[in-house]
């Protein structure tokens, strides 16, 4: 009996959690502004009172009343070198939760029977360590639920999924400690009466996830970008075969260019949503349902987009980097976290008529920007420069873009099953489009034919990747030793 009532109070708990996310309406502002409003304070009250990182930091700012502008940023150095004094449990220690995940075995398990723990994979610097509670989970879930795909507020549409449960196919690594992996570690066993969950790795050969998902036959797909295209690609060919039941697919953890998402789209005829999240915060968005930018679930986070000093940059305008805010996540806190990530937020509301704030674009990390050297002055180099050449190119599979010196580029292109490609055609495309930047005689960049661009050991391709390293902080600085640096 007691197990039936445990169940049934974890039931409720979801479904109540998932009515209080449903898409908002416009009678829903001012409650959801006061909301927002007492979980900020609550949430620096609680990180105040039990973390002995976070009471130094406050010291001498009025928590009641104080703007978000006017606490400390962190860093991810500064948080992992204060991890166990940002922890409000005194029971977490950093030592212990990497001994936890040290051992395979743990995977879906929660450390001490109340945390879940990731790891991210350090592939921009120092890994770092998120351990999120219970309730924190629940949320992750509950937003996901409620606006990851379009939902009806009546009850009697969902009943069907008691009967005839969706299927749910996830292309990422195996199982792990990772953040993409995370998500369905603690998948809730409450929830998996509604969704059958199907895990595939990025690195199975195309025709094991073929034959995999040729016998689930999913609903729903979602994987990293270069996972979508290997399975458009299959599809193309006719060795992928779906009955027509997918209802969406969602693109998770890397960038997805325009013309891959039209692509995809065009392939498997539904809409592909694009999830743009992090480990300190997996309820941050959730995928717009009519383009392909991202809605900020903004009760749950403050994400302030800033310049390189941490000045805030007017929506409609690319920042240098966001100052993360997570507002639900109390173990653990996450406030004014830096993150070199390049988002733009839009301008103005999204066409598919969602009251939520529209991340525009996210173009990866500042740390992998590319830029050249024009007659002396040090200019970024948009990605899109070399994106915009590729909408020409029909036989294209997948590409990368590297940064491997000063005004110096490689691409990797990989062409479709039975296409071929011309480096003079690409490169030509490619001058086109530098040219009409005004860039001619500027950037010097070789075209690599290959069978298909590797993934990194986190599993993710990078499509563009600077390889060489940021400009010199001043134009006269010696190229020279740059290059030694670079290799």
């Amino acid at each position: 009996m007691r197990g039936f009532l445990a169940a049934a109070y974890d039931q409720v708990k979801l479904a109540l959690a998932i009515r209080s996310l449903l898409p908002p309406r416009p009678e829903d502002l001012e409650r959801r502004a006061k909301a927002k409003e007492a979980r900020f304070r609550k949430l620096l009250q609680y990180a105040y009172e039990n973390s002995p990182y976070y009471r130094k930091q406050f010291k001498g700012i009025d928590l009641e009343t104080c703007a978000i502008t006017d606490l400390p940023t962190l860093t991810k150095v500064a948080m992992m070198a204060n991890l166990d004094d940002i922890f409000t449990d005194r029971d977490l220690r950093r030592a212990d939760i990497e001994t936890f995940m040290n051992d395979p075995a743990n995977v879906g398990y929660y450390y001490k029977d109340k945390f879940a723990v990731c790891h991210t994979s350090g592939s921009q610097g120092q890994p770092a360590i998120i351990v999120q509670d219970k309730p924190a989970i629940l949320t992750t879930f509950a937003a996901q639920f409620a606006r990851g795909k379009k939902v009806s507020r009546r009850f009697l549409p969902h009943l069907q999924r008691l009967f005839n449960p969706a299927r749910f196919s996830i292309i990422t690594q195996k199982p792990g400690f990772y953040p993409s992996s995370t998500f369905f570690n603690y998948f809730p066993e409450r929830a998996r009466r509604f969704l059958k969950l199907q895990r595939l790795s990025v690195f199975d050969p195309p025709d094991v996830l073929v034959q995999k998902l040729n016998e689930f036959q999913p609903n729903f797909i979602t994987g990293y970008t270069s996972a979508l295209e290997t399975i458009t690609r299959e599809l193309q060919a006719g060795r992928l075969k779906l009955r027509g039941d997918l209802e969406q697919m969602t693109n998770i953890s890397e960038p997805l260019p325009e013309p891959i998402a039209q692509r995809v789209e065009k392939a498997f005829g539904v809409h592909i949503t694009n999830v743009y999240s992090m480990a300190e915060c997996m309820a941050l968005t959730c995928g717009c349902q009519t383009t392909h930018g991202s809605h900020l679930n903004d009760e749950l986070a403050f994400l302030e987009v800033v310049d390189a000093r941490g000045k805030p940059v007017p929506n409609g305008t690319p920042g240098a980097k966001v100052l993360l805010t997570n507002l639900y996540n109390l173990a653990q806190p996450i406030i004014r976290y830096e993150v070199d990530d390049i988002v733009t937020i839009s301008a103005t509301p999204c066409e598919c008529g969602s009251l939520l704030p529209l991340i525009q674009a996210v173009q990866g990390r500042s740390k992998d920007q590319f830029w050249v050297n024009v007659n002396g002055e040090i200019r970024d180099l948009p990605y899109y420069v070399f994106l915009l050449a590729l909408h020409n190119e029909t036989n294209l599979a997948e590409h990368q873009f590297l940064q491997t010196g000063v005004n110096r580029f490689v691409m990797r292109a990989a062409p479709l099953p039975g296409q071929t490609l011309s480096v003079e055609k690409l490169s030509r495309y490619i001058q086109q489009s530098v040219m009409s930047e005004g860039l001619a005689n500027v950037i010097h960049i070789d075209v690599e034919i290959v069978d298909r661009i590797l993934p990194e050991e986190s599993g993710k391709v990078r499509r563009a990747k600077n390889i060489f390293g940021p400009p010199p902080a001043t134009p006269s600085e010696p190229e020279r030793s740059r290059t030694a640096e670079a290799g």
